[in-house]
């Protein structure tokens, strides 16, 4: 009869393991995270029927310390290690602790199922099957394709969440196969043994410190069921049972923000449900749940998947394949990130560094096979970015990661310029300025981009400020800037936004003395009272956007909040050092009936309540700028 039990091999005098195992330790900084992500990945790539969600279950329980498998075993096995480190002060810490919780009543149990997956194949093998690789291997991965993992080291990510890092693995295949093992991922340490099977003289031996629980003579798995919780399994699938699960009260709120922020996509798409605890996490409830537990970023992200106004982008890229790109521009949408994903679904990281000014959210993600094999090459072992270091070809690598970059900034700057949005919060309009102008990080990057591949003169870019102005005064208007063309003298504009034809007004360059109250037609004795002291004009709904790049005109449409009288608009250019007075050097309406504008001042004249006025302009700059708008009148 096989004897069953925990058995820690020799290391036949070769290397001793230290408690530092690196491949736990990789998992240490965010131990939630990397459980969610790494369990997750694991069940979607052994997925069983793809017309069916993944269903993945977590549960914590205490159990009574005597239902531990061959608790004595095990808890001498602590003792011997915690002599032998005795001088290792992280080692003797982690022992200790250990032998804390192995001397209490009960300890804490995480169960972790899945179901519509294949279980863990191959546990009658000896060699290169699934169960080896998960359970008895280090370093080992034969995923290949869409399959998440690339190092065979996100295995251990549920040792970095067990105080005792003792997991163990049960499992019902499609080939009708059970079978269970546990493994304990400790250091080497001595202990005596038999020299032979009838010798009773024993000998010390060190230990390789990963041991099995299982078949003591060749270390195979037991080919039966297996739980410890009294969970009865009947359905085809996998659990892993966490021993000494970390304590932390507060676990399952961070796992569902864990699985959240990581399976967005895979749950939004109905590839995945999970269940921590009593919460269910699925299609149907995803809404609720990213509202409840979500941070903004996650939050801009699922508004990316289910607003109407998201402009979707296919592309064959690289002759690898298709990448899809989800876009959406929205005032608070001011993370300013994309999510960058692999074809099933799961996160790799957050690209930022793409517009300063804007507001958006985006999803890109590596649609095709070929695709995302070639970049799941790039991937580092937590699966959260790319280093071109690790392809094969370093330099087509680091030139393909560029190619990627460009092609969304390109489409999401595009989209920012283009998009026609009918109303829009006056406070949020900076946000819709159009970003292929100037495009320059924030200080503390220190460094500046401009589509034109030249460095403005505008030395860095902040938010438009439509309702205030610290410029304040009334400007005059030299006549030598008025064309000889049809001058509108009333200011106003026709009801659709355009500016009538103006009155001819006689003029001579070298009149200095013509000023707004005489342009306005404002009776001289009135003006000083009149024009003292203009009112901020507040629009209901505003843009600015690149008219014609080619000519550096801008277009601006607006809504006033209140009807005013003499009406003139200020521009500026935005510096580091604050706003500079821009020079306006023509303007129209959109049938090509001039404006008069002096210095940066554009005079529209009377404006009516709720009527959408359109103005284009260009300005004395030979740079393409970002720029401060306010609107200023007086009152009827």
């Amino acid at each position: 009869m096989k004897k069953i039990g925990w058995n820690f091999p020799s290391n036949d005098n070769g290397c001793v393991n230290g408690v530092s195992e690196a491949g736990i330790e990789t998992f240490k900084g965010d131990v939630f995270k990397s459980l969610a992500k790494e369990i997750c990945q694991n069940s979607l790539d052994a997925r069983l029927d793809d017309d069916k969600p993944v269903r993945i279950e977590f549960y914590l329980s205490n159990i009574d310390i005597e239902d531990i498998p061959d608790f004595k075993r095990l808890h001498d096995v602590f003792v011997l290690s915690k002599k032998f480190w005795e001088n290792n002060k992280k080692a003797n810490d982690f022992y200790e602790n250990a032998l804390k919780i192995l001397t209490s009543k009960k300890i804490r149990l995480l169960r972790i199922s899945d179901f519509n997956t294949t279980g863990i194949t191959g546990a009658r093998e000896e060699k290169s099957s699934n169960w080896v690789d998960l359970v008895k291997s280090s370093g080992v991965s034969n995923k290949t394709g869409t399959a998440g993992g690339s190092y065979g080291i996100g295995k251990n990510a549920p040792f970095a969440s067990s105080e005792l890092r003792v997991v163990y693995y049960s499992t019902f295949d499609k080939d009708n196969i059970r079978a269970y093992q546990g493994v304990a991922k400790l250091a080497s340490f001595e202990e005596e043994k038999s020299k032979g099977i009838i010798s009773l003289k024993k000998k010390k031996v060190m230990t390789q410190g990963m041991g099995f629980y299982g078949n003591i003579e060749n270390n195979l798995p037991v080919f039966e069921d297996f739980s410890l919780d009294n969970f009865k399994r009947t359905e085809i699938g996998t659990d892993l049972y966490i021993l000494g699960f970390i304590k932390d009260d507060d676990w399952e709120n961070e796992m569902i923000k864990s699985v959240l922020s990581s399976y967005l996509l895979s749950i939004y798409n109905g590839d995945l449900e999970i269940k921590i605890e009593n919460v269910l996490i699925s299609k149907m409830n995803l809404e609720n749940l990213v509202q409840e537990y979500a941070d903004d970023l996650t939050k801009g992200y699922y508004q990316v998947l289910c607003s109407p106004n998201t402009v979707h982008k296919e592309k064959e890229f690289a002759g690898l394949g298709n990448i899809t790109l989800d876009i959406l521009i929205g005032k608070d949408l001011n993370k300013r990130k994309v999510l960058m994903a692999r074809g099933n679904g799961m996160k790799i990281f957050d690209k930022n560094r793409i517009s300063s000014t804007m507001q958006f959210a985006g999803i890109c993600v590596l649609k095709d096979k070929k695709v995302d094999e070639y970049f799941r090459s790039m991937e580092t072992p937590q699966h959260d970015k790319w280093e071109a270091d690790r392809h094969s070809n370093k330099k087509e690598a680091e030139k393909t990661i560029k190619e990627l970059n460009k092609f969304i900034k390109d489409e999401i700057k595009d989209l920012g310029r283009n998009t026609i949005l009918d109303e829009m919060d006056a406070v949020g309009a900076s946000e819709y300025l159009p970003d292929d102008v100037v495009d320059v990080n924030t200080k503390e990057q220190n460094k500046k981009e401009s589509l034109l591949n030249k460095t403005s003169s505008v030395s860095s870019l902040k938010k438009v400020n439509v309702m205030s102005s610290s410029k304040e005064g009334t400007q005059f208007i030299d006549e030598s800037n008025l064309d000889d063309g049809n001058v509108n003298t009333d200011g106003e504009m026709n009801s659709d936004g355009n500016l009538p034809a103006r009155k001819k007004h006689n003029k001579t360059s070298k009149n200095k003395n013509f000023n707004v109250c005489e342009y306005f037609g404002i009776p001289s004795s009135e003006g000083d009272s009149l024009l003292k002291n203009p009112i901020k004009i507040e629009p209901l709904s505003f843009r600015l956007f690149l008219y014609d790049k080619d000519n550096k005109q801008y277009k601006l449409s607006f809504i006033p909040k209140m009807s005013s009288l003499h009406s003139y608009i200020q521009i500026y250019l935005i510096g580091e050092q604050g706003s500079i007075p821009a020079l306006v050097e023509m303007a129209y309406d959109s049938k090509k009936n001039k404006i008069s504008c002096k210095k940066n001042k554009i005079y529209i004249g009377d404006l009516i309540a709720n009527q959408k006025y359109t103005i284009i302009y260009s300005i004395d700059s030979d740079e393409l700028c970002s720029m401060e708008v306010s609107i200023h009148g007086y009152n009827k």
